[in-house]
């Protein structure tokens, strides 16, 4: 993803517009924080196909639940806006974090999007100048967990406490244990 100042896209407007139209989201980077993406019409069309996935993948009629419906519109929700983050994610080009950060390899992203429609408790994603996708977790006692996911069978979990404490540990990155351990966090 380039990020570029308001000013600079009006100045040079045929070259992100030809950018954006070659697969690189543009952030337009706005006074108040009222920033814009210019992405492709192709870009656009796949992220409303991504959505419409994730919304029938986590429909309850889909998983059989009875949980309310609402509480399915959420997670369906943030399922979904995880999945458009994971894609520009995949966007991002060597050098994305100014230091030297290399793109992310494409069967991480593909690990992480499977992870994703598999968990019960959706995170926040960020990429991570080590090839590895964090999912992050806080709970209702201020405690902080993350998840860093990369391409090996195994995920390191680092958590501090609302006390000061901090442990990191080294588990599975199959669904049902990341699921185990996230649910466990929040108790």
């Amino acid at each position: 993803m380039t990020i570029a100042k308001q000013m600079e896209v009006r100045d040079n407007i045929k070259y992100y517009f030809d950018a954006a139209y070659d697969g690189e989201p543009i952030m337009v980077s706005r006074k108040q924080n009222k920033n814009v993406v210019i992405l492709s019409e192709e870009e656009y069309n796949r992220l409303r196909r991504l959505s419409a996935y994730a919304d029938k993948l986590n429909s309850p009629a889909s998983h059989n639940t009875h949980r309310a419906a609402s509480a399915d519109q959420r997670s369906a929700n943030m399922l979904t806006d995880n999945l458009i983050k994971l894609e520009g994610i995949r966007n991002l080009k060597d050098n994305w974090n100014g230091n030297g950060a290399p793109a992310l390899p494409d069967a991480l992203i593909e690990k992480v999007r499977i992870l994703l429609t598999k968990l019960n408790i959706q995170p926040e994603i960020f990429p991570t100048a080590l090839q590895t996708i964090q999912l992050e977790y806080d709970n209702s006692k201020n405690d902080h967990m993350e998840i860093e996911i990369g391409l090996t069978d195994t995920a390191e979990i680092f958590v501090a406490s609302h006390i000061g404490e901090e442990y990191t540990e080294n588990i599975s990155t199959n669904p049902d244990t990341l699921n185990e351990r996230v649910e466990c966090f929040y108790e």
